[in-house]
């Protein structure tokens, strides 16, 4: 999960999200996860215009 952490502050948006993916993985109920998904499907909507990229 830190790695998605780092990679998310730095812009790196896929490669947060591959990260928090995999931390779900091993981690499935984890609420932190989740929400950081979630951040993100936020943040790329808004800078894609409304659009989701998975």
């Amino acid at each position: 999960m830190n790695m998605g952490g780092i990679q998310h502050i730095k812009g790196n948006y896929a490669a947060a999200r591959m990260y928090y993916q995999r931390a779900l993985r091993l981690n499935p109920g984890s609420g932190l996860l989740k929400e950081n998904l979630a951040k993100l499907d936020r943040l790329e909507k808004r800078l894609t215009g409304g659009e989701v990229k998975i």
